[in-house]
């Protein structure tokens, strides 16, 4: 299992670096979707920093997991990315993370990319900065992918009772006081603006369009530090667990099918309840908004650029930006 594991992990750093690697030659595709820079992360997982215009911070895409499993008469190759935002401090999402992500990201843990400097990197708790999961699926044929994006519409830290914390990296301390609310994070949209910019990418790389467009929704929960300063997981009504889960396929019948039912299976495993379910077999869409509680779009690029044919500066006799097909 060990050797499959290393195998997957390659796999799926191989198709995250295609995309990326396909897109930086076109500067068109770079402007409409908001993809500034994108920088690896040197290190035992596959990561990467993304810097995006209209965004609340930076980014870091990292593969967590990889899972190698056998469905119907299929292998499919999971992964399961974790998502953080490094919050600028000149937006109103900055005020909602904790008392120690504000000031991290005012120290000099990091540089001026807005990112942690690599030699500070590993003395950032773990713990700090997440916002969303996001979970690719793909079967042995390559002509599918199911692509998942899961977050908390808040991602809440609570005090049970007046706490005094220490946090010797930064050479801070802080009293908190019993019912005081220490994080308010909407983990779910931030965790939107990357995942969105990421399936514009893989239809712009595969030439493949979304055929089915699923938002569901479970109870949420919220973390409760008590008076041994550990944090408990309470469950909540005031919070909510959405999913979001978007299917590309090529026109075969036969893998439309395969994802389809994979889909309807982790439906049923859940009991998840659905708030937009759509199938679309006329490929292009234009831009709708699809849930009024989050921050979700049909972003008609997710099906446009699978249809596009730039033409990448360093193949242009002339190099102008008008040079396309």
């Amino acid at each position: 299992m060990e050797d499959t594991n290393i195998d997957l992990q390659s796999l799926f750093r191989n198709k995250i670096d295609n995309m990326l690697i396909t897109t930086s030659w076109v500067d068109k595709v770079k402007e409409l979707i908001g993809l500034q820079a994108v920088s690896p992360i040197w290190g035992d997982r596959p990561a990467w920093y993304f810097w995006m215009s209209q965004t609340s911070g930076a980014y870091q895409l990292e593969l967590n997991e990889t899972v190698n499993e056998q469905w119907e008469n299929d292998h499919l190759a999971r992964g399961m990315f974790g998502v953080k935002c490094y919050p600028y401090t000149n937006t109103e999402k900055f005020d909602g993370f904790s008392f120690e992500e504000q000031k991290f990201i005012k120290s000099n843990f990091f540089d001026d990319t807005h990112t942690p400097r690599f030699e500070q990197k590993d003395r950032i708790p773990e713990s700090l900065f997440n916002v969303a999961a996001i979970e690719m699926i793909t079967g042995s044929t390559d002509n599918w992918t199911l692509f998942s994006l899961e977050g908390l519409n808040s991602m809440q830290i609570h005090y049970g009772r007046k706490i005094y914390q220490t946090y010797p990296e930064l050479n801070k301390d802080k009293q908190y006081i019993a019912g005081e609310k220490a994080r308010d994070v909407p983990g779910y949209d931030l965790g939107y603006q990357l995942f969105s910019r990421l399936l514009s990418l893989y239809s712009f790389y595969s030439k493949i369009k979304p055929v089915r467009v699923l938002l569901s929704r479970s109870p949420g929960f919220k973390y409760v530090c008590n008076s041994s300063q550990e944090y408990q997981c309470v469950d909540t009504e005031d919070i909510n667990i959405y999913s979001l889960n978007v299917l590309f396929s090529d026109n075969s019948e036969m893998h439309t099918t395969h994802g389809k039912k994979l889909i309807e299976q982790r439906l049923k495993e859940s009991g998840n309840k659905i708030i937009f379910d759509q199938k679309f077999t006329s490929g292009h869409l234009p831009s709708n908004h699809i849930s009024p509680i989050v921050n979700t779009d049909l972003d008609e690029k997710w099906w446009s650029l699978a249809d596009a044919d730039y033409k990448s500066h360093m193949a242009s006799t002339c190099g102008c930006e008008d040079c396309h097909h």
